[in-house]
């Protein structure tokens, strides 16, 4: 490739071809903490646009790396079931870092997927017991899937419930995670899939925004709650009683409103570094409240960029 002169594009039957383990994705994300609580890694919160009438945009620049690549995912979410079509599209586009210049454009949909399920295992290492061995999903969507795959090689991981608002979607996910050799079950009632689970993820839709019907009384002491969905599918008034709630980044929180009422007590990044301790007693009841972090995206995407000029896959197209 000649720097000014093209770009690489790479699908998402190429970004599949590069081949990017789980572990890598992990280790890229706590990279990037790292390199944030180090000011070495930076971002903007995103940034919204409503179309009259239609989708909302989003768009979350970030630079993180040595040396630095800069980028920005730029998503559109519409309620496109009657179409045929996915309810969140993206593309990922990295530049240079030193001179500008663009380097490649990719489909955002696996890079989302897995960045926020590697978010969530590097704080639950961190903030859920070690012995954890039954996990509770509300929403059994992309990421109940790609938690599941990221969380499994860190736990004992044993007994599943699930809960979705379509029955068949439950059966459909408890049934894979049978396969793949979990004690699995789909419930009728979200608290079923809550009350009495060491680890809970909760991933329902945010655009538009789920109505809150989840209680943070139901989770069993000890338990660590991964609140994938900004914490909207949670009543707020019942948040504080949670012993420790993270973030991935304070400005981003404020600027999605996330349903946290109170002022969290730091960000992933802190544990990264140790600047913060994890869990500290066996009961605590922790939790990790996601905003969407554009590094994350950035620092897989900067990895999956470098695969594939490594294995020779993607389109190079001219500027």
């Amino acid at each position: 490739m000649k720097l000014g002169a093209e770009i690489l594009y790479l699908s998402s039957a190429d970004i599949d071809a590069c081949g990017l383990s789980l572990a890598e994705v992990e280790a890229a994300v706590e990279a990037m903490f790292a390199a944030k609580a180090g000011g070495d890694a930076v971002m903007k919160p995103k940034t919204g646009l409503h179309a009259p009438g239609g989708a909302l945009f989003l768009a979350s620049p970030a630079i993180t790396g040595t040396p630095a690549v800069a980028g920005i995912k730029w998503i559109g979410v519409a309620g496109n079931q009657a179409r045929g079509l996915p309810h969140i599209a993206g593309l990922i586009m990295l530049n240079d870092g030193e001179t500008g210049m663009p380097l490649a454009a990719m489909d955002a949909k696996w890079i989302t997927a897995v960045r926020t399920a590697a978010i969530t295992a590097v704080a639950a290492r961190r903030l859920a017991r070690a012995d954890s061995a039954a996990i509770g999903f509300v929403a059994c969507g992309v990421q109940a899937r790609a938690n599941l795959a990221a969380l499994a090689p860190h736990f004992p991981l044993t007994h599943i419930r699930a809960y979705g608002r379509r029955r068949e979607s439950a059966e459909a996910f408890a049934a894979e995670a049978r396969d793949l050799g979990f004690e699995a079950e789909a419930v009728d009632d979200p608290r079923d899939a809550v009350e009495n689970m060491d680890i809970v993820i909760t991933s329902t839709p945010v655009a538009p925004r789920t109505e809150p019907f989840l209680d943070a009384a139901w989770l069993a002491t000890g338990s660590f709650a991964g609140l994938v969905d900004l914490g909207v599918s949670w009543h707020p008034d019942t948040l504080p009683a949670l012993d420790r709630v993270m973030t991935d980044d304070i400005a981003q929180s404020g600027s999605e409103n996330v349903a946290y009422p109170k002022p969290f007590d730091g960000e992933v990044a802190d544990l990264v570094t140790g600047t913060l301790t994890g869990r500290e007693t066996p009961e605590e009841r922790t939790a990790l409240v996601f905003a969407g972090l554009g590094l994350a995206d950035v620092a897989v995407g900067a990895a999956v960029y470098q695969r594939a000029l490594e294995r020779d896959v993607g389109r190079v197209l001219p500027l």
